[in-house]
């Protein structure tokens, strides 16, 4: 073997003369021509030898039908002049997936699938006449199988080389032969309606050691589908058999490894004793049993992407984990073609895929060409290459060339993205959709995360906690992530946090933990304790450590808790941790608060799915009961509650707003903001005007662009330092094209006759003296009024208690600023037993704040029952 080298040839000469160098055998020719001939495909004819390979995008929608993205790939492959589209691989059942975005097929969205077939086929013939011949990657993934987003192996056999980076013992279960009995069953459904669906042709993939390969390897396995090549490769050929003869309006074919590069007896098409060495006898008697099944093209792969990706598949950068290989990519390349040539001649006149080639870059077609004059190959087959450059066939066959510019630089970013659970696409050539889906992926991977953990330098007095409202052991939890204790770790943000994963997603780190880490000090790159929070909270609900523990024993006294926001929930949870009983009475339907109601899906998605895990055993062993809806107000006044509970815990949040007046198109932005997250405000006009400059005016305005507003004018009086929103979020409303309109003071509305909104009336401002708090005070400048027109207005200017919640609070003393007071260093009220915290208390802080209240409030409120019981106990009173 020679050393690897990245791609560095500019012409054919040098190609020529470095396969002369490195003494292989490749085929070249310059009558690039050759690659527009129609190719034959049973009844059907490819209208050139160009196919896209089957590459997953992991876009699929929450039920496994095509996404928005998915939808856009194939049409711009369609529009790319390709003659073969091979559609990504799709599972035929919830389990086959390899992840929880990869496309599933099945009766409920096989409407969906249709609508991609037919619009691909509509903009193929849009762009050049004709329609490219569609044939859709039926798969299981088996060992590879992920479909929560958690490795769930279906495996054929053991394997000494595998089943220990999968991490399973020997005693692991195989898939029975009744199971896979069934799964026949399950293909011919999905073949079924495939068909339904447009497609021409369906693959039962047998490739990359998914469970149809596996199975082509069992050489281990007893019973009818082990052994013997009749028994492993009987799945394949008696399901591709079966789809034929009972949904004959699909032709049958499969994409097959055809050399596995695993050490025999776990390898298919593998010499023994020599792992890198091709034993082809198998594979060709399996794609001659193929063909006669009646398939009119064969797809031919090597190696495995998850264990030896370099086997056909050469790369110039490895993704995480992976080593260069040791060869020069031309040695793959030469190999690939070899194992292609080989398998072509066999099957001969029946058109074989070639793949492989992305290496080559611009310098592909010839290579392309020049395999198909030597009959090595029919059709040309393009996978990363198509992701990058999806008109290369257009630019081929029209200007006889590629643009080097455009073509895949095999930099791995697509597969790494992959491997992170992302979208995945070309990084580089298609950066605007894909540069941000592999900088989230990689924000959020494992092998990230814990690098960055162990960069902590583990401070005696971290900053990082004191930083943190709810005083986290941060320095602890993030260095018991780092030695892999996630466990410790999460149960170390329990300690002071009970809700850690909604504050992960929705508290300000780069002004509290990270903005304390000293790391941010010496380079500006904090430890991401958000990010490796976050984590160990999916790993702790995936495992199932999040429920409450309850002690043995439940304590005396009974506990009203009234809001089932962040602070409510605190408080519950850590009173049940304590042993008490608790009643939680929330006015809405869902328990969250506005984390769940109003912050944005892609700030903050479904918080009930982490509180009803923790609540779970509570909610079982009888301890809490839970009342919805049911707020406090003249069906639940305040002093029936006091008679029924021992102690109370206040925490309704502000349902007030302040307005600057009423009028049709004005709208309070928390209101806004619930109806987008429910779905039930899907547009709004072209002009939008937001009012104020904290984190829920971001999120509005940001909200409003996604709805399809060309202007968002985010209107605020002061500049931007003193612009209360957090940086991250100013930089996201930046992001998404909101307009900034400040030293900007909005005076009024101007409404027509008939009270419609037509604009803002707004003034431009010069800063003052600071104020009372600090802060420059907002000047009008004579003679700068004027009317913004804007068809919305979202109000945004701060939240109050509501009129009916002061009126529900009952003679409870309030502050000169209209929020609830507690005593100092305390959650009490002034009213004896009850308790609050959250907004109602601090003016709307931060969640991790609302949460820290909570559960200081259970405390006081756990150690004034214990205090009553033991006076009880002495024969005392209160």
């Amino acid at each position: 073997m020679s050393e690897h080298q990245r791609f560095h040839l500019h012409s054919l000469e040098e190609l020529r003369a470095e396969l002369r160098r490195l003494h292989l055998t490749l085929p070249i020719s310059e009558r690039i021509s050759i690659l527009g001939d129609p190719v034959p495909l049973g009844t059907l004819s490819a209208p050139n030898r160009f196919a896209v390979q089957p590459m997953e995008g992991f876009d699929a929608t929450a039920d496994g039908g095509p996404g928005e993205l998915t939808f856009r790939r194939y049409r711009r492959y369609a529009e790319g002049g390709s003659g073969l589209l091979w559609f990504e691989a799709t599972a035929v059942a919830p389990d086959a997936r390899s992840n929880p975005q990869q496309l599933y097929l099945h009766e409920g969205n096989v409407s969906a699938f249709r609508r991609l077939t037919d619009q691909t086929r509509m903009a193929a013939r849009a762009a050049f006449g004709r329609e490219p011949v569609l044939v859709i990657q039926l798969t299981h993934s088996g060992r590879y199988s992920k479909p929560d987003g958690v490795p769930r192996p279906i495996i054929a056999h053991h394997s000494p080389i595998l089943d220990p980076r999968h991490g399973l013992p020997p005693d692991y279960p195989l898939i029975s032969d009744d199971e896979l009995d069934r799964l026949q069953d399950v293909y011919v459904r999905a073949a079924r309606l495939a068909a339904q669906a447009g497609f021409d042709g369906v693959d039962v993939k047998s490739c990359h050691r998914y469970l149809v390969s596996e199975l082509l390897a069992s050489f281990t396995r007893a019973g009818r589908y082990g052994g013997a090549f009749e028994n492993r490769s009987r799945f394949l050929i008696e399901t591709l058999g079966r789809i034929r003869n009972e949904v004959p309006s699909v032709f049958v074919t499969t994409r097959m490894n055809a050399f596995d590069a695993i050490p025999h007896p776990f390898g298919f098409g593998v010499t023994p004793g020599d792992p890198q060495r091709p034993d082809l006898d198998e594979p060709t008697r399996l794609a001659r049993l193929v063909c006669e099944i009646g398939a009119p093209l064969l797809n031919v792969s090597i190696g495995n992407p998850y264990f030896n990706p370099h086997y056909g598949r050469p790369f110039d950068f490895p993704i995480k984990g992976m080593t260069v290989p040791a060869e020069h990519p031309l040695e793959a390349i030469a190999r690939f073609a070899s194992i292609t040539r080989t398998l072509q001649q066999a099957v001969s006149p029946i058109p074989v895929v070639a793949g492989g080639y992305a290496w080559l870059r611009h310098l592909m077609p010839y290579v392309a060409a020049g395999l198909v004059e030597e009959g090595w190959a029919a059709l040309i087959g393009q996978g990363r290459g198509a992701f990058a450059y999806p008109d290369s066939v257009r630019d081929i066959l029209t200007k006889g060339r590629m643009d080097p510019d455009r073509c895949c630089v095999t930099c791995s970013a697509c597969t790494q993205i992959m491997r992170d659970g992302g979208m995945t696409g070309c990084v580089v050539r298609d950066s605007a959709i894909y540069g941000p889906q592999y900088r989230e992926a990689r924000r959020h991977a494992m092998d990230r995360l814990t690098e960055e953990a162990r960069r902590c330098r583990d401070c005696e007095n971290p900053t990082c906690a004191k930083a943190c409202p709810a005083h986290v052991d941060v320095p602890g939890f993030v260095r018991a992530f780092g030695d892999g204790r996630y466990r410790d770790a999460y149960d170390l943000l329990r300690r002071t946090n009970a809700l850690p994963e909604m504050c992960a997603f929705v508290c300000p780190s780069e002004v509290q933990c990270e903005g304390g880490c000293v790391e941010h000090i010496f380079c500006e790159h904090p430890i991401p304790i958000r990010d490796i929070q976050l984590e160990v909270c999916r790993i702790a609900r995936r495992e199932g450590w999040t429920g409450i523990r309850l002690p043995a024993e439940s304590r005396p006294g009974r506990i009203a808790v009234v809001g089932a926001g962040p602070a409510g929930l605190a408080c519950a949870i850590r009173l049940l941790e304590l042993g008490h009983k608790v009643e939680i009475f929330e006015h809405c339907s869902r328990l969250g608060g506005t984390p769940d109601a109003m912050i944005p899906t892609e700030r903050m998605g479904d918080a009930e799915t982490e509180i009803h895990a923790i609540l779970a055993p509570a909610l079982k062993n009888g301890r809490l009961a839970i009342h919805t809806p049911a707020g406090l107000g003249s069906d639940l006044p305040l002093k029936d509650l006091r008679s029924r509970f021992d102690a109370i815990f206040l925490a309704m949040g502000l349902q007030g707003s302040a307005s600057l007046g009423k009028a049709d198109g004005v709208v309070d932005a928390l209101i806004f903001l619930r109806e987008a997250k429910a779905g039930r405000q899907k547009t709004v006009p072209d002009r939008v005007a937001v009012i104020g400059g904290g984190n829920t005016a971001m999120d509005a305005a940001v909200v409003a662009r996604r709805l399809g507003a060309a202007d968002v004018f985010l209107i605020y009086r002061r500049s931007f330092t003193e612009m209360p929103a957090w940086p991250s979020e100013r930089d996201r409303a930046l992001h998404a094209g909101v307009h900034m309109l400040i030293l900007t003071q909005p005076l009024g509305y101007d409404v027509d006759a008939a009270g419609r909104l037509l604009g803002v009336r707004i003034v431009r401002t010069d800063l003052g003296p600071p104020d009372e708090q600090g802060r420059r005070r907002p000047v009008p400048r004579p003679d700068s009024e004027t009317v913004l027109p804007v068809g919305l207005a979202i109000e945004a200017i701060g939240q109050t208690l509501s009129p009916e919640t002061r009126a529900a609070l009952e003679g409870l003393a309030l502050t000169e600023d209209g929020l609830v007071k507690v005593k100092a260093g305390s959650q009490e009220t002034s009213l004896d037993g009850v308790y609050a915290g959250g907004d109602m208390v601090n003016g709307g802080s931060t969640a991790v704040q609302g949460i820290h209240e909570g559960m200081r409030a259970a405390e006081e409120i756990a150690a004034r029952l214990a205090q009553a019981a033991a006076i009880s106990r002495k024969g005392g009173s209160t």
